[in-house]
């Protein structure tokens, strides 16, 4: 039970707090309209939904419920399936190379011991991150091109007397120079959350070590990797959540008319049959099964990173 002076120093705590409440007012308000209020939508993932000159409203209350049979017809269709199986695919690979890579490249950042050249080896792979996709994919186009401004294809050509291949043309090579896109746009960036981490490792740990004659591996295997394990799982976990939301503006833009039959993903699928062709119950019902599994993917992985490892989010 609170005594009259704990209830005092309560209310004066939340006095000299409330211009940091005042200033949550505007993202709470922001999350609630655009991430909350939206969701009030997702009942026309069981209706006959298309929108009229009454207005979105109106559309909504006047469509013909129909339970699941969107979904029905959604599974129903193999352009579907596939889209799912691809958006499995291409986020797990994406997943376990920024996982792993980005915490090698930390840990060899780390033992830069020349200040000079570790700043100018973390500037020049962060500066990708804020390349745009669209420059990206116009970049992996051009080295990538059959014709004289193709950089590769000169080079298997030139030094190798090999054929020239069409990269971007050709779905088996999509895969691969999309998770290397990724790689080379985001491995710089992915590795300042595990250099913080590292920092934060008590020193004292190095040097305990050092004198029981640990070697600079052993301690890495002993001392740094196990102190990065809770900040890999939380990062785990925000990967799966992003696992169907983070690759819309990549594939987009890197594929074409010739590989998109064989490398769309949800988001893609969505936005040509959802907004493009106004199937909206169709894009809806995609939806909320794209955000079914991600609510299913970051739960389950909370739970057994926390009892592994005691680390996780909720």
């Amino acid at each position: 039970m609170l005594s009259v002076g704990d209830g005092m120093k309560k209310k004066q705590g939340l006095m000299l707090q409330w211009p940091l409440h005042l200033m949550l007012l505007v993202p709470t308000a922001l999350v609630l309209i655009y991430s909350y209020v939206p969701m009030m939508g997702i009942i026309i993932a069981f209706q006959d939904f298309f929108p009229t000159v009454n207005g979105y409203v109106a559309s909504v209350l006047s469509a013909k419920f129909i339970g699941l049979d969107v979904y029905r017809f959604v599974f129903s269709l193999p352009d579907a399936t596939r889209t799912i199986f691809n958006s499995f695919f291409i986020a797990g690979m994406k997943i376990i190379v920024k996982l792993i890579l980005p915490v090698i490249f930390a840990l060899l950042l780390n033992e830069i011991r020349n200040t000079a050249f570790k700043r100018f080896a973390q500037t020049v792979s962060y500066i990708p991150h804020f390349v745009s996709w669209v420059t990206v994919a116009g970049l992996f186009y051009l080295f990538l091109s059959t014709d004289i401004t193709g950089l590769v294809n000169n080079i298997r050509q030139n030094l190798l007397n090999l054929d020239r291949l069409p990269y971007m043309q050709e779905s088996q090579y999509f895969l691969p120079f999309l998770v290397l896109s990724e790689l080379w746009k985001e491995l710089g960036w992915g590795s300042i959350i595990y250099l913080a981490a590292l920092t934060g490792i008590d020193t004292q740990l190095f040097e305990a070590a050092q004198v029981d004659g640990a070697s600079r591996w052993q301690q890495c295997w002993h001392i740094t990797l196990p102190s990065l394990i809770p900040t890999t799982c939380i990062l785990l976990i925000f990967a799966l959540g992003r696992i169907f939301s983070s690759n819309f503006d990549q594939v987009f833009n890197m594929q074409n008319s010739i590989t998109r039959a064989a490398t769309d993903t949800i988001n893609v699928h969505v936005y040509y049959r959802g907004v493009m062709n106004r199937q909206y119950a169709y894009a809806a019902a995609m939806g909320l099964f794209q955000g079914l599994i991600s609510f299913i993917l970051v739960m389950g992985t909370n739970f057994t990173t926390k009892k592994l490892s005691g680390s996780g989010i909720i």
